[in-house]
């Protein structure tokens, strides 16, 4: 009888932590299957060609290598798969640092290898200084707040700079969930693009890479302001990497057109999503409006003329 009860036991408790600790998580599954597409998937019509090269250039294979070595060491599930489309974003990440005056960082995964990164120091500063110009801030771990339409500006520039990968979404949370600050939208449109580009835009920014993205922004803003409704009745997956640039455009056109309800609007045309509880929280983040307790919304926004090449938080943010 008693052999009878460890049996059961070894069934009840010890089969599922076998099981536990042998089964793959499923982001680790799609880790391994996913494709990342050359060039850091950037869209070819921005000139990014030559901050990518600038990027291989501060980033050589043997600073990765060791930045790989140790994040591996110290995240023992993790895969070798896994560390690669992260490292991955990661660049991506770098790749906006180095165009705008202030990124915030939306992804714990991301973050934890960019952790690892800072404490190679002399290759690290060496990198900051080839990529930016100047050290990269990491913020303090206690600095974590949430940054709705940080993080909509952020969902917004990420769209129009790189295309997606089947891993994006697992990086960096569900896109487009809020929507783009509409006196935000006011000056984006009404400013010139020098303008904006002093305020929002580094000093040693690629000058074309920000003018075509600026001059596409205004004319995507310009006809979202004169269109009628193109998505009505349309359906798309909010996961899938072909819905990306008809959720990016939905966004621009609802935060414009329908501000207030935008949750609503986005919910229609991607159902299977959840329009009301996006990954917001952030640090470092430059962008004070947001949507307030009354449905209304603040225009605080301002840009962090700082001298960081970016910003991030640390283990309490992002998705995990």
């Amino acid at each position: 009888m008693f052999e009878l009860f460890l049996l059961f036991f070894a069934i009840a408790v010890i089969a599922p932590l076998v099981i536990k600790y042998t089964t793959k998580p499923n982001y680790q599954k799609v880790a391994e299957k996913t494709e990342l597409p050359p060039n850091l998937g950037i869209r070819e019509d921005l000139h990014l060609q030559k901050s990518v090269r600038n990027m291989e250039k501060a980033l050589p294979r043997e600073f990765k290598e060791k930045i790989k070595r140790r994040y591996l060491s110290e995240h023992p599930k993790a895969t070798e798969a896994y560390f690669e489309v992260v490292f991955y974003e990661l660049q991506r990440f770098f790749i906006m640092c180095s165009l705008l005056n202030n990124v915030p960082m939306f992804s714990k995964k991301v973050d934890d290898i960019w952790h690892e990164m800072l404490m190679y120091t002399k290759e690290y500063e060496k990198f900051s200084a080839e990529l930016c110009g100047e050290h990269i801030h990491h913020a303090p771990n206690d600095v974590v707040e949430p940054d709705p339409h940080g993080r909509a500006w952020f969902d917004f520039l990420y769209a129009k700079l790189f295309t997606f990968t089947d891993f994006t979404h697992i990086a960096w949370g569900s896109f487009f969930q809020n929507p783009l600050h509409y006196g935000f939208l006011q000056e984006l449109n009404s400013l010139s693009i020098e303008e904006l580009s002093k305020k929002y835009f580094r000093e040693t920014a690629n000058k074309e890479t920000v003018t075509a993205l600026l001059t596409k922004i205004k004319g995507d803003i310009k006809r979202v302001s004169h269109d009628k409704n193109p998505y009505t009745g349309l359906k798309v997956s909010p996961h899938s990497i072909d819905s990306a640039p008809i959720l990016a455009g939905a966004m621009l056109y609802y935060s414009y057109n329908h501000y207030e309800d935008y949750d609503m609007h986005m919910a229609k045309l991607s159902p299977a999503s959840n329009y009301y509880s996006g990954n917001t929280t952030a640090c470092g983040s430059g962008c004070g409006n947001h949507r307030n307790d009354n449905g209304g919304h603040d225009s605080s926004c301002s840009s962090d003329s700082g001298s960081s090449c970016g910003s991030s938080c640390g283990s309490g943010c992002g998705s995990s």
